[in-house]
């Protein structure tokens, strides 16, 4: 079985991918996946998955993010729902265009946080 939507580019299954490995598992995403632009917009009712911690999605996804250059946001959709929302990105161009690697933001945010 193929999880990979008709519609979706190489760059927004790559975005579906990092999605399924944030819940462990494409069987765990419930809720609908839909083309957002040049990204990929889920909208899920899973809002217990973001913490830092115990429940430690939201430092995964950072974490995550940075390692595939992968541009992560969560933002309001409904009632009890989230959106996220995905965008493939490069290590050049303008800012809407790029995204730091883990190493670059370990060392930009690291060292801000440590001083």
């Amino acid at each position: 079985m193929s999880y990979r939507k008709d519609w979706m580019s190489d760059a927004q299954w790559e975005c579906y991918e990092f999605l399924a490995d944030l819940y462990f598992g494409f069987h765990h995403l419930h809720g609908r996946v839909h083309e957002w632009g040049d990204g990929i917009k889920f909208n899920t009712l899973q809002t217990g998955l973001f913490s830092t911690f115990d429940f430690d999605g939201l430092t995964r996804a950072v974490f995550m993010a940075h390692a595939r250059r992968i541009r992560f946001s969560i933002e309001p959709c409904g009632p009890r729902m989230l959106a996220l929302v995905l965008y493939k990105r490069s290590n050049e161009g303008s800012v809407s265009e790029r995204h730091p690697s883990l190493e670059e933001a370990l060392k930009k945010y690291a060292v801000q946080l440590l001083n």
